[in-house]
């Protein structure tokens, strides 16, 4: 009985999350906050945010913002993503571009809603391996990384992921064709190979 009592709060709490997402034209129309502390005041309402601070994570108030589907944190000087993220279900586009990551956790997989995931001018040298399960996801903007492969499980999303942005990335012939053959179908966008072996190590 308190298994499926337990069962029951589960699915009724992820019926109440979906119902929380707004359309992309109801989103347009929600403002965009630029202050955390404003978008505290009045959480539920708060589905856009650009974070404009300096600091090694995100802060830990931001979750609190359940309702988030927007999420801008560029140029903050991230050394880490929190594994707190999974958290934030509703997200559909989350930019950590120009900061000094160098992996992401793999609770970014709960992200199951995300659809646009920017990562750009950062250091990170692989994607998590749960990408798989991010069924939604169609971009990934991953230019001037130090990503020579992928994981396995993004071949889940050959038939979804519609562009993978690896510009500024010096890639081997041998690499761009693995990535080809886990996504087929997918545009990858690249600016050339090359015979990198004496610029970095196998």
């Amino acid at each position: 009985m308190k298994r499926a009592i337990a069962f029951l709060g589960v699915v009724f709490a992820l019926l109440t999350t979906n119902a929380q997402r707004l359309s992309e034209a109801q989103l347009k129309e929600k403002p965009v906050f630029t202050s955390l502390e404003e978008a505290l005041k009045n959480p539920d309402e708060v589905y856009r945010l650009k974070l404009r601070f300096k600091g090694d994570s995100l802060p830990e108030e931001i979750f609190q913002l359940t309702r988030l589907q927007e999420l801008h944190a560029q140029r903050c000087k991230l050394a880490v993503l929190n594994s707190r993220i999974g958290e934030l279900q509703n997200l559909e586009y989350l930019n950590v571009s120009g900061n000094h990551l160098v992996r992401l956790p793999e609770s970014l997989s709960r992200l199951t809603h995300l659809k646009t995931l920017v990562i750009s001018r950062n250091i990170i040298e692989s994607l998590p391996e749960s990408i798989g399960n991010l069924q939604e996801l169609t971009y990934i903007d991953a230019w001037e990384n130090p990503l020579y492969a992928l994981p396995e499980s993004i071949s889940n999303l050959k038939n979804t992921l519609k562009t993978i942005d690896l510009r500024q990335i010096d890639l081997r012939d041998s690499e761009l064709e693995r990535m080809e053959e886990l996504l087929p179908y997918t545009k990858i966008e690249f600016t050339s190979t090359c015979d990198c072996h004496d610029n970095r190590d196998d």
